[in-house]
């Protein structure tokens, strides 16, 4: 094993402490010494402790009831008030109710008797909060829900003579780590007098139950944390009898495979994420930096990897929460997970980890197995499976970038078919629209309005009691007739289809699955029968093959009443009245090919990729022409080869609105290019504002739509009001002219596995300060979009200009500000009503900013927007290239490739100064002069 790992472990087993003031770990003989308690009979003391992660802690705990119940412990801190000294108090605590609301549960800081601060649960919502006479505040950015989960809780109390004592609040802390690199976003700062010689644990109002652990204060954090029991501790106790791999190969410039020495190479499963074949394997002669060990402990295996403290992380997949990643737990189980009330757990799972070092190298981390999984950030990189779970390998990436990693990762789990180009439009869903009339009105009321638009979507509504390919004979009599009238306004349609047919014989879908033994099988070999929204429903086991194939064939009646794409919903599977909300993990999948037989525990988070691979070879079984757009909720690395994605059901709140870009962000930086989140929010209603502001942003999400739940208000862009109508347009406008530059952008991706949007670090992967910028992203690598509501907004160094498009918008509150990199060229359309107006070679200005040598560059790339002519050569990619001149500067088509390369082409050159755009035009195959004119505000 490396002496760095040794020596980790070494300092996290053998670190001195000292100056604890007080710990108090429950022991039931030792407790009443140490606290004054009033009514004992609503304390219990339990054996054994909390399990806070995953690692049992020493110790016992604190079952805690009632409201009128105290567990008093006086605490001597007068003497570190002298001289502006700093003490730490935590504890861990877990909520035992269903419902915490309308109580306190927590610490609370007293003066004899008399309470001066508190910190817990929220009153009234179900967050964690402190308190302070007068005020409160939830601690961190992005609130952890309280829940059944074990929390940490530490507060920092700084005593400064003559003044207020300053106080800083962390929830669930990376204790390994330096104070400095702390998770902004779970924290709380604030001043107030903490003169206390009292602690309480309360546990809210009678009836409450809360459990509690390993109270402590000390004089610092190295005394606060031994280091056993914190999560540096776990690791060291999980990979105790950690052995370096049995097997290290290089693969790839920069790619490396390692197994565990106990792993079964014979029984090592099919590779969804790795679909790369490496032909030149070589075993790696010595250990590289990036290593991993691997170990089997409390019924788990483990891979862990030693990184340093200073690295950061991001990826790993749909999650909530902050850009940056350290310090966070993500479970891998795909989850039906309403309003998000599981924040650790969502609707995909992508076991990848991106590591940035500070020199802005980076590397990627493939954990290769589809169980049921967990990443944990804490210290290093944990990634464990159960025991039970097949042998698998690890990947490691390195690269010499950030951007150059996610090529290499698109190389080695596929990458993003070319979308149709109306997919990249904006596109109008609601669960639902319905009867057809209805949809007819919402595409009038686009047209109407001017409101650019290219999708209507359609939910479950429009089916025959929930039967998944049929259609009410009453609200939707004549499909055909439906989509032909929104072709006419140029619009297509997108029509669900859940994983779930309805149990019931005569039912055309159940007779057909029910022939071929299409079902996945309960524990005792029988059909399992959960429930779905047609009530009883059986769900295909598409690692059959004859059922995918079977699948497949089911979309060619589908699709011949016109419909364009395909939305498949549902498919974590969501299951109705199970405990976990889906099916048994000891269901059995028959497998078939090179998928073997197993429990749905292994191939859960698989079921929703194979269900949408299935959905794409029947699209392209029946249209071979067309190229298919399918989105699906869930997923797993390497699925962006056969569907787009959004976030699932998020909420018309701030909370997800600021959410949506680093949980965007996090996905495109886990392979998944095409994705975006319900603009406006799915659960609840949206305010006027609350809507313009999302679709002021949403404009720029590489998928672009708005969504809404059934039973809310109205959330077309006109249902608001004149004043958001007017943002939503002015925003959508905005898109619509960069459609030439979003579309190459989608084409560089199809082509090189790249991210469409990308952090802000991107810009500079070497510069720290940007690591955690996440309210401002990229498109491409030479626009920044900083929404209107951002404050304190970290930006690259360099040239950037204000790209202003339309017209002159500074009365519009809402509009992202729009920001071209210098030494770029940004291709910019015409306005349009939809991508239908688009066509090759439609009129063009080229937005220009030079960098600080005077030069530009930029690409173009267009074809047909909806078939495979493409790859017959049958395209355009246009080099261009801008160069200063006395007074002025020279643009020219430096080099075209394709079949439709061009002679003559006349363009607009809109040229980005810091003191206003000068114009020019003329034919780009010979070159276009721009002289400095005088200042212009926007590009018309």
């Amino acid at each position: 094993m490396k002496l760095s790992l040794f020596f980790v472990l070494t300092v996290l087993a053998g670190a001195g402490f000292s100056d604890v003031i007080l710990e108090e770990n429950f022991d039931s003989a030792e407790i009443s010494k140490s606290a004054v308690i009033n009514g004992r009979n609503d304390f219990s003391v339990l054996s054994g402790s909390l399990d806070y992660s995953w690692i049992k802690e020493t110790g016992s705990r604190l079952q805690h009831k009632g409201n009128k119940v105290d567990a008093v412990w006086d605490v001597d801190i007068e003497p570190y008030r002298e001289n502006s000294k700093t003490i730490y108090v935590s504890f861990l605590l877990k909520n035992l109710n269903e419902d915490v609301k309308n109580s306190f549960a927590g610490l609370g800081f007293y003066n004899n008797d008399t309470e001066l601060f508190g910190i817990g649960n929220d009153f009234e919502s179900e967050y964690f909060k402190y308190y302070s006479p007068g005020s409160s505040n939830i601690i961190g950015k992005a609130p952890t829900l309280v829940d059944g989960e074990v929390h940490l809780i530490v507060a920092r109390i700084e005593f400064v003579e003559g003044s207020k004592d300053k106080f800083t609040i962390w929830l669930d802390p990376l204790v390994r780590r330096d104070l400095s690199d702390q998770n902004e976003w779970k924290t709380a700062r604030g001043e107030f007098e903490f003169d206390f010689n009292q602690l309480r644990l309360r546990a809210g109002n009678e009836g409450n139950k809360w459990e509690f652990d390993e109270l402590k204060v000390a004089s610092d954090w190295d005394s606060l944390f031994k280091m056993n029991n914190s999560p540096g501790g776990k690791v060291s106790r999980a990979i105790k009898n950690a052995d370096l791999p049995g097997i290290s190969e290089k693969l790839d410039r920069g790619v490396n495979r390692f197994y565990a020495k106990y792993a079964d190479l014979e029984e090592i499963p099919f590779s969804f994420a790795v679909s790369k074949e490496f032909n030149n394997v070589k075993r790696l002669k010595k250990s590289p930096d990036l290593q991993p060990v691997f170990s089997k402990a409390n019924g788990r295996k483990y891979v862990y990897f030693d990184t340093p403290s200073h690295d950061d992380f991001y990826g790993t997949g749909e999650v909530q929460g902050a850009l940056r990643r350290n310090g966070c737990r993500i479970i891998l189980y795909n989850k039906d997970n309403y309003n998000y009330n599981d924040p650790d757990n969502l609707y995909q799972s992508h076991p990848w980890v991106m590591g940035v070092r500070p020199d802005g190298t980076a590397y990627g981390i493939i954990f290769d197995t589809t169980w049921k999984s967990e990443i944990d950030l804490r210290a290093g990189i944990l990634f464990s499976a159960p025991e039970d779970a097949a042998d698998f390998p690890v990947y490691t990436l390195e690269a010499e970038s950030p951007s150059r990693l996610m090529e290499m990762l698109g190389g080695i789990s596929g990458k993003m078919p070319m979308p149709p180009r109306w997919a990249l439009g904006y596109q109008q869903c609601r669960y639902s629209y319905y009867p057809d009339s209805r949809v007819r009105e919402i595409a009038r009321g686009f047209r109407q309005r001017q409101i650019p638009c290219d999708v209507i979507w359609l939910d479950i509504h429009y089916m025959d009691e929930y039967r998944i390919f049929t259609f009410d004979p009453e609200r939707f009599p004549n499909p055909k007739g439906l989509n032909d009238y929104l072709h006419a306004k140029g619009f297509k349609s997108v029509w669900m289809i859940d994983p779930a047919p309805k149990y019931e014989e005569g039912y055309s879908v159940y007779d057909s699955g029910s022939e071929i033994d299409a079902w996945v099988k309960n524990k005792d070999g029988e059909d399992y029968v959960g429930k779905v929204w047609p009530g009883k429903t059986v769900f295909p086991d598409y690692t059959i093959p004859r059922v995918r194939k079977w699948w497949a064939g089911l979309y060619q009646d589908f699709l011949d009443e016109g419909i364009d794409g395909v939305w498949n919903d549902m498919n974590e599977p969501a299951v109705f009245e199970e405990p976990e909300k889906t099916m048994p993990s000891d269901n059995l999948h028959r497998g078939g090919g090179k998928l073997k037989q197993g429990k749905h525990i292994q191939y859960h988070n698989v079921y929703g990729y194979l269900m949408i691979k299935a959905t794409r070879e029947g699209m392209l079984q029946y249209a071979p022409d067309k190229r298919p757009f399918v989105l699906s909720r869930a997923n797993f690395l390497g699925g962006q080869k056969y569907g787009a994605t959004w976030t699932g059901d998020n909420g018309s709140t701030w909370a997800h609105l600021e959410q949506s870009i680093p949980m965007s962000l996090n996905l495109s930086l886990s392979g998944q290019p095409f994705n975006g989140p319900d603009i406006g929010g799915f659960v609840g209603d949206a305010s006027p504002q609350l809507f313009a502001h999302w679709m002021s942003v949403g404009a720029y999400y590489p998928f672009s739509r708005a969504h809404t739940m059934v039973g809310s208000k109205d959330h077309e862009p006109w249902s608001f009001g004149e004043e958001t109508l007017k943002a939503s347009r002015s925003a959508l406008n905005k898109r619509y002219r960069l459609m030439p530059y979003l579309y190459t952008l989608f084409w560089n991706s199809h082509k090189n596995g790249n991210a469409v949007m990308k952090p802000v670090f991107f810009a500079d992967p070497a510069d720290k300060s940007l690591r955690d910028e996440d309210q401002a992203f990229m498109l491409g690598d030479n626009l920044l979009v900083v929404p209107k509501w951002a404050e304190d907004v970290n930006l690259p160094e360099g040239i950037f200009r204000n790209l202003q498009i339309g017209q002159n918008e500074r009365w519009d509150k809402y509009q992202c500000k729009l920001l071209q990199k210098g030494g770029s060229i940004i291709p910019v359309g015409e306005k349009v009503q939809s991508t239908e107006e688009l066509g090759l070679l439609n009129p063009l200005t080229l937005s220009i900013v030079l960098d600080e040598n005077g030069m530009a560059s930029g690409r173009l790339y267009e074809d047909s927007g909806n078939g495979y002519e493409f790859k017959e050569d049958k395209f355009i990619v246009s080099n261009f290239k801008a160069q200063r001149t006395e007074g002025g500067i020279k643009v020219t088509c430096e080099k075209q490739n394709g079949e439709f390369a061009y002679d003559k082409r006349f363009v607009k050159i809109a040229w980005i100064t810091k003191d206003g755009i000068s114009f020019g035009y003329g034919d780009i195959c010979k070159s276009v002069e721009v002289m400095k004119t005088d200042n212009f505000e926007y590009i018309k």
